[in-house]
């Protein structure tokens, strides 16, 4: 357990979110992280720690995204949120931070992919911007936020892509979301495969929609021309040269 909480109070210089809930996990003895993970996450931003007993291994019991992870993908530079290799089966590929009114950073955003679908692709926002290329995006509140704004933003971004059609999934989009506040830390993942995105909400909740228009206008607000994070395409397409 010690060595657990050196390991957390490491971490939370560097992802402030996820450290806050592993060290409340580790204080209460119900989490408890490898030194080799936190040697991981330390490594993805040039550091090194050194702790007694970083050579063995404990147990770590624990089903969170946030908390399992055999190794980092990247950290979002602006907000310092770290984003594991690995997402739905697809790897990290970049990420990038939601911006609103000029300054405040709402979330980081991080895109995921095969790696065979944006190997040597010379564009490659556009190429996940396509149907035909499956994808997760994988959000990370930075503050927190009650759901009903979170929802709006994400509206005022979608309906107008969607060109009047099979707005109705608009409605079905913000009840896949639990009332109440999203949290600093909260996490939402959006996997698109075709026409069918499939939801999984800061509370583990799951969802799905089918429809082409639906996925289309989702892809486009991240990957299309006018993004909501531009950063997020530079990221990607610097992430996509290093496969």
């Amino acid at each position: 357990k010690s060595t657990t909480m050196l390991a957390c109070r490491q971490i939370s210089r560097l992802s402030r979110p996820v450290a806050r809930r592993m060290t409340s996990l580790a204080s209460s003895g119900t989490c408890v992280v490898t030194p080799r993970f936190a040697l991981s996450i330390l490594a993805t931003s040039g550091l090194i720690i050194a702790a007694a007993g970083a050579a063995s291994e404990v147990d770590f019991p624990c089903n969170n995204i946030s908390f399992c992870l055999a190794d980092v993908g990247g950290t979002e530079p602006k907000t310092g949120i770290s984003f594991p290799i690995m997402v739905d089966g697809f790897r990290f590929l970049g990420s990038g931070v939601r911006v609103k009114y000029g300054f405040v950073k709402v979330y980081a955003v991080g895109a995921y992919a095969d790696p065979g679908d944006v190997k040597g692709v010379e564009d490659v926002a556009a190429k996940l911007n396509s149907s035909s290329v499956s994808k997760s995006i994988r959000i990370v509140m930075n503050r927190s936020l009650s759901v009903e704004k979170y929802m709006a933003a994400i509206m005022e971004a979608l309906e107008p892509r969607m060109n009047g059609q099979d707005l109705h999934h608009l409605e079905n989009f913000k009840t896949m979301n639990p009332p109440g506040d999203l949290k600093e830390g909260s996490e939402m993942i959006m996997t698109i495969k075709g026409d069918t995105m499939v939801y999984r909400s800061s509370e583990g909740g799951m969802g799905t929609i089918k429809s082409q228009v639906f996925c289309d206008a989702l892809a486009d607000v991240y990957f299309g021309k006018d993004p909501v994070s531009p950063a997020l395409k530079t990221s990607i397409a610097e992430g996509a040269k290093k496969l």
